[in-house]
């Protein structure tokens, strides 16, 4: 029945509480306070004041990133107050992004035959607007690759940057006039450490984002039916501080696309279920980059945690979101998420198992740690140098970064005082190797425990 009064996609989810989601898209077209009234007229409550009509409890939220309505049938207690029934109503409109609204009928429970009857005719008027909308114009919609009967108009690479912006994401390696990376520092020269990680990185997603035509031809030599053997997500394991996230911006430099960092605060909202569209439009605009791109999800721990009978819902949401767009990239896109964590123990094993490749970023050894001060501290001599990796064990790229900072600030306030002298011509002289290591010791007694990060294998460090 519901394939006779509609003509786009529509989504049914019973989640792990009994709760029944029945959503679909509106498109543009669709007469929205057309669909408002008769919605209110079929689950509302029959008004015995003002003129009569029927009645229902509506909130409305407004953002940055979209607005937002609920509607809840009311029904009455036993001294005549309303209350809100099980059914909830959500009418969803991006701002950015998607040229579709949303609608979603949620109910924990099922639903009651007055409640089908508004939902299929729901589904009338927004079929029957669509229709009308498309025979006026005397054009066909044509389905998108992937997304069963939606058009899409793919907005120029200015467009999808500055809408990713107002969201709060971040965006590296993009340049308006050339339309290429810049930021020349981002290289992996400036990053010391051992190759494997590096050559790793390389053969896993950089070669492949580089040409991808290699690997299709790969994959339809070796198939029976055709799949991409490109990878779509990549974990970099870590503590914080090993170049995780430097690695990933010298990964979309040397492929020419953007890095789409997403910080945690974009993707949480306390508006319901904006959170899961919010990281869905940020998936979707990624998608929709001329050359690919790069999604970096730094600290996915924190939204992709195993799931139990403890997880918010919330949190449950945003996992479902993470796990569908990685299954349904396109396959002739050049996207990849590279998801960063230092507590790959708490993911989910669902979203473990999306990742083509796991790389693991572990402390830097005394070798290493030598290379990362000589880039900071070059005037040391290789005896002193040795002397300092020493005084800098399990101590993190970041963190030997931020001894030399500091080492520098003390020796330049002692300059300024007058407590040491200048050098044979009159210069300002540079902070000796029992600066560095005071410095280290001090840090040291500030750190947390830190056992849990012994090193486990060669890994990648941040200089």
């Amino acid at each position: 029945m519901l394939k006779q009064v509609c003509s786009f996609e529509l989504s049914i989810e019973c989640q792990y509480n009994y709760q029944v989601v029945v959503k679909f898209d509106m498109p543009s077209t669709c007469n929205v306070s057309h669909l408002i009234v008769d919605l209110v007229t079929h689950i509302g409550l029959e008004a015995e004041q003002h003129g009569g009509g029927s009645e229902v409890l509506v909130r409305a939220w407004d953002s940055p990133a979209a607005r937002q309505i609920t509607l809840n049938p009311p029904k009455k207690n036993s001294t005549g107050d309303l209350y809100e029934d099980g059914l909830c109503i959500l009418i969803f409109e991006p701002l950015i992004g998607s040229d579709y609204s949303e609608i979603e009928f949620i109910k924990r429970g099922s639903f009651s035959l007055k409640e089908l009857e508004a939902l299929i005719s729901a589904l009338k008027v927004a079929g029957e607007k669509d229709v009308k909308g498309s025979s006026g114009k005397g054009k066909k919609n044509t389905p998108r690759k992937g997304s069963g009967q939606r058009s899409k108009h793919i907005p120029s690479m200015e467009k999808i940057i500055s809408d990713l912006e107002a969201m709060g994401v971040r965006v590296y390696g993009f340049d308006e006039t050339s339309s290429i990376p810049m930021d020349g520092t981002v290289i992996w020269e400036n990053l010391a450490g051992y190759e494997p990680q590096k050559r790793e990185i390389e053969d896993t997603i950089l070669l492949a984002l580089q040409s991808p035509e290699v690997y299709d031809d790969i994959a339809r030599g070796t198939r029976c039916k055709f799949e991409t053997n490109r990878p779509r997500a990549v974990l970099f394991e870590g503590p914080p501080g090993t170049g995780k996230t430097s690695s990933a911006r010298v990964i979309a430099k040397q492929a020419g696309v953007p890095l789409l960092y997403v910080p945690l605060e974009v993707v949480m909202s306390k508006y319901y279920g904006e959170s899961e569209r919010l990281l869905g439009s940020v998936f979707s605009l990624a998608n929709d980059l001329p050359d690919g791109g790069i999604i970096f999800l730094d600290e996915v721990d924190s939204f992709a945690s195993a799931r139990d009978s403890e997880m918010h819902e919330v949190t449950r949401r945003i996992l479902s979101v993470i796990l569908r767009q990685i299954d349904g990239f396109e396959q002739d896109r050049r996207v990849v998420v590279i998801a960063a964590t230092n507590r790959k123990e708490d993911l989910d094993p669902a979203l473990i198992s999306r990742f083509d490749s796991i790389i693991c970023f572990g402390l830097p050894d005394q070798q290493t740690r030598m290379e990362i001060a000589a880039q900071y501290a070059k005037h040391l001599t290789k005896s002193e140098l040795l002397q300092f990796s020493s005084a800098t064990e399990e101590m993190s790229g970041r963190d030997i970064r931020d001894v030399c900072q500091q080492a520098e600030r003390h020796w330049a306030s002692k300059l300024i005082r007058g407590q040491v002298p200048k050098d044979e011509k009159g210069e300002p002289s540079l902070p000796p190797i029992d600066e560095y290591v005071s410095c280290a010791e001090q840090r040291r007694k500030s750190w947390p425990d830190r056992t849990r990060w012994t090193s486990r294998s060669p890994a990648l460090k941040l200089a």
